[in-house]
Protein backbone atom coordinates (compact mmCIF):
# COMPACT_ATOMS: atom_id res chain seq x y z
CA UNK A 1 0.00 0.00 0.00
CA UNK A 2 1.30 3.32 -0.65
CA UNK A 3 2.61 5.48 2.00
CA UNK A 4 -0.07 8.13 0.97
CA UNK A 5 -3.14 6.13 1.11
CA UNK A 6 -1.82 4.60 4.17
CA UNK A 7 -1.54 8.08 5.60
CA UNK A 8 -5.30 9.29 4.17
CA UNK A 9 -6.35 5.89 6.15
CA UNK A 10 -4.52 6.79 9.72
CA UNK A 11 -6.21 10.27 9.35
CA UNK A 12 -9.54 8.48 8.77
CA UNK A 13 -9.48 6.52 11.85
CA UNK A 14 -8.17 9.58 13.68
CA UNK A 15 -11.08 11.76 12.94
CA UNK A 16 -13.71 9.11 13.38
CA UNK A 17 -12.47 7.54 16.61
CA UNK A 18 -10.60 9.81 18.49
CA UNK A 19 -10.84 13.86 20.09
CA UNK A 20 -8.07 14.36 18.41
CA UNK A 21 -8.57 13.43 15.07
CA UNK A 22 -11.77 15.98 15.41
CA UNK A 23 -9.53 18.81 16.45
CA UNK A 24 -7.40 18.09 12.96
CA UNK A 25 -7.83 20.88 10.21
CA UNK A 26 -5.74 18.78 7.63
CA UNK A 27 -7.63 18.97 4.23
CA UNK A 28 -6.01 15.73 2.57
CA UNK A 29 -7.83 14.51 -0.61
CA UNK A 30 -9.63 17.55 -0.59
CA UNK A 31 -9.80 20.54 -2.04
CA UNK A 32 -8.57 24.35 -0.72
CA UNK A 33 -8.71 27.04 -2.97
CA UNK A 34 -7.90 30.25 -3.13
CA UNK A 35 -8.74 33.68 -4.87
CA UNK A 36 -4.52 35.61 -4.33
CA UNK A 37 -1.56 35.00 -3.19
CA UNK A 38 -1.97 36.82 0.46
CA UNK A 39 -5.47 34.73 0.70
CA UNK A 40 -2.74 31.61 0.55
CA UNK A 41 -0.51 32.81 2.56
CA UNK A 42 -2.97 33.20 5.26
CA UNK A 43 -4.21 29.86 4.60
CA UNK A 44 -0.73 28.11 4.98
CA UNK A 45 -0.14 29.98 8.17
CA UNK A 46 -3.18 28.05 10.10
CA UNK A 47 -1.85 25.16 11.43
CA UNK A 48 -3.03 21.78 12.62
CA UNK A 49 -3.30 21.21 16.26
CA UNK A 50 -2.64 17.88 15.81
CA UNK A 51 -0.12 17.32 12.89
CA UNK A 52 1.31 20.86 13.25
CA UNK A 53 1.45 20.95 9.34
CA UNK A 54 -1.59 21.11 7.64
CA UNK A 55 -2.22 19.31 4.90
CA UNK A 56 -4.12 21.71 2.51
CA UNK A 57 -4.57 18.82 -0.03
CA UNK A 58 -5.07 20.17 -3.45
CA UNK A 59 -4.25 23.39 -4.03
CA UNK A 60 -6.29 25.59 -6.70
CA UNK A 61 -6.40 29.09 -7.64
CA UNK A 62 -10.28 30.32 -8.57
CA UNK A 63 -11.95 33.57 -9.22
CA UNK A 64 -12.66 36.22 -7.17
CA UNK A 65 -16.50 35.45 -7.99
CA UNK A 66 -16.02 31.86 -6.52
CA UNK A 67 -16.10 31.50 -2.61
CA UNK A 68 -13.58 29.66 -0.39
CA UNK A 69 -14.06 26.90 1.45
CA UNK A 70 -16.22 27.96 4.38
CA UNK A 71 -13.71 27.47 7.11
CA UNK A 72 -11.69 30.11 4.68
CA UNK A 73 -14.20 32.70 4.03
CA UNK A 74 -12.84 34.85 6.33
CA UNK A 75 -9.76 35.16 4.95
CA UNK A 76 -11.02 36.22 2.00
CA UNK A 77 -10.27 39.80 0.91
CA UNK A 78 -11.71 40.37 -2.28
CA UNK A 79 -14.15 43.31 -2.91
CA UNK A 80 -18.06 41.97 -2.06
CA UNK A 81 -19.19 40.05 -5.00
CA UNK A 82 -22.90 39.55 -5.88
CA UNK A 83 -22.22 35.97 -7.65
CA UNK A 84 -20.26 35.00 -4.89
CA UNK A 85 -22.87 35.56 -2.23
CA UNK A 86 -25.38 33.66 -4.47
CA UNK A 87 -23.00 30.68 -4.87
CA UNK A 88 -22.88 30.58 -0.97
CA UNK A 89 -26.08 30.74 -0.46
CA UNK A 90 -26.66 33.96 1.16
CA UNK A 91 -28.70 35.94 -1.27
CA UNK A 92 -31.12 35.06 -4.39
CA UNK A 93 -30.25 35.27 -8.12
CA UNK A 94 -28.37 38.19 -9.58
CA UNK A 95 -30.62 41.09 -11.11
CA UNK A 96 -29.68 42.05 -15.00
CA UNK A 97 -27.93 44.89 -13.64
CA UNK A 98 -25.38 43.11 -11.09
CA UNK A 99 -25.05 40.55 -13.69
CA UNK A 100 -23.67 43.35 -16.41
CA UNK A 101 -21.83 44.90 -13.52
CA UNK A 102 -20.47 40.78 -12.72
CA UNK A 103 -19.65 40.89 -16.61
CA UNK A 104 -17.75 44.15 -16.36
CA UNK A 105 -15.80 43.21 -13.73
CA UNK A 106 -14.63 40.00 -15.03
CA UNK A 107 -13.24 41.60 -18.00
CA UNK A 108 -11.61 44.05 -16.07
CA UNK A 109 -10.30 42.05 -13.92
CA UNK A 110 -9.14 38.70 -16.56
CA UNK A 111 -8.81 41.02 -19.55
CA UNK A 112 -5.83 41.78 -21.70
CA UNK A 113 -5.08 45.33 -19.63
CA UNK A 114 -4.42 43.46 -16.39
CA UNK A 115 -2.57 40.17 -17.48
CA UNK A 116 0.64 41.61 -16.19
CA UNK A 117 -0.60 42.20 -12.97
CA UNK A 118 -2.48 38.20 -13.20
CA UNK A 119 1.11 36.93 -14.04
CA UNK A 120 2.34 38.68 -11.51
CA UNK A 121 0.05 37.75 -8.77
CA UNK A 122 -0.06 33.99 -9.95
CA UNK A 123 4.17 34.12 -10.06
CA UNK A 124 4.17 35.08 -6.00
CA UNK A 125 1.68 32.46 -4.86
CA UNK A 126 3.88 29.79 -7.21
CA UNK A 127 6.70 30.59 -4.37
CA UNK A 128 4.45 30.31 -1.70
CA UNK A 129 3.34 26.76 -3.61
CA UNK A 130 6.60 25.61 -4.15
CA UNK A 131 7.69 26.26 -0.08
CA UNK A 132 4.14 24.72 1.00
CA UNK A 133 5.71 21.62 -1.57
CA UNK A 134 8.88 21.41 0.37
CA UNK A 135 7.35 21.49 4.03
CA UNK A 136 5.13 19.22 3.26
CA UNK A 137 7.89 16.96 1.72
CA UNK A 138 10.07 17.33 4.77
CA UNK A 139 7.01 16.30 7.27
Amino acid sequence: MALAALEKRVRALEQAFSATGRLCRCRAGQQTTYHSAEELKKIMEIGCPVHRFRDLGYLRWVGSGLPLQPEDQDLCSCPPCAVRDFLQGTRGPLTLEEQELEERRWEREYGEDSAEEFRREHARAEVLLRRYQQKKKRR
